[in-house]
């Protein structure tokens, strides 16, 4: 086979164990397969060289870089639970009293949520030394030591209140959200991984098509969840290499197989 250059990264298929499509990303950084084959030399008499040697359980790997976020990944690495449905957001926003219109809750017109009855707590900023006074929720007429909300966000209080500074904490729903629990006894479920890419041939400059197939995948080690002022995040999945089934797609039985159009 004509020399090859690993130049470019492909598509990535996860597979649930009846063969429907689970995941599919074409925007993957990194695809790396570790092949790992050990012995252990058992070593012979006074010449203290090895007449013997023992290969050691295989220990191959797999791991995929996603400059993206997805429950499904969280699903494969970690065994995360993912559910649609409404979510909960705790927030904070500080702004000032307008004395016309007081000051309205941002986050509810922003993300198209609603607030969260009796969750609000507002508090006055002094500007000079920070120190937080919290008001009091009334219905009608406030003091400078109270408060009006509206259902939609909207905060008044006293005149006196007129350009202060205020901090808002709240809760508010989203119908559409998604939540990934993870459990303290999760276990992520065994899947099928397919990895389809091109390289280079090195004599012609020719393009050969690839796919990497791990015929029953595992997800573990670590699922990177972090934020960084101006860095891009890059989610790294590390997959267990499993023995698998004999089926009809892999006779063999083999645990993972390269192909190449070449």
């Amino acid at each position: 086979m004509e020399p090859l250059v690993f130049d470019g990264v492909g598509t990535i298929q996860v597979y649930e164990p009846g063969g429907k499509l689970k995941f599919l990303d074409d925007k993957i950084t990194k695809v790396t397969l570790q092949l790992q084959f050990d012995w252990d030399k058992v070593m012979g008499g006074d010449s203290g060289y090895a007449f013997h040697y023992t290969a050691k359980d295989l220990a191959d790997k797999a791991s995929i870089e996603i400059p993206r976020y997805s429950d499904i990944l969280a699903e494969l690495s970690q065994g995360a639970e993912s559910e649609k449905g409404a979510v909960t957001f705790d927030e904070t926003e500080q702004g000032f009293l307008d004395v016309t219109n007081g000051y309205k809750i941002k986050a509810l017109s922003k993300f198209g949520g609603t607030l969260v009855s009796l969750s609000e707590k507002v508090y006055l900023k002094d500007i000079d030394t920070g120190k937080l006074t919290e008001l009091t929720r009334v219905a009608t007429t406030p003091t400078a030591e109270q408060y009006v909300i509206s259902a939609d966000g909207k905060i008044t209080s006293d005149t006196a209140n007129d350009n202060k500074l205020i901090i808002i904490t709240f809760k508010w729903t989203k119908e559409n959200g998604t939540r990934s629990g993870l459990s303290g006894k999760r276990r992520p479920k065994p899947f099928k991984f397919v990895h389809r890419f091109s390289l280079t041939d090195d004599r012609n400059g020719g393009e050969v098509p690839c796919q990497l197939t791990i015929w029953k995948a595992l997800g573990g080690g670590t699922l990177d969840v972090s934020q960084e002022r101006k860095k891009p995040t890059s989610n790294s999945l590390a997959l267990e290499i499993m023995e698998p089934d004999i089926t009809p797609d892999n006779p063999e039985g083999y645990a993972a197989e390269l192909i190449f159009g070449i």
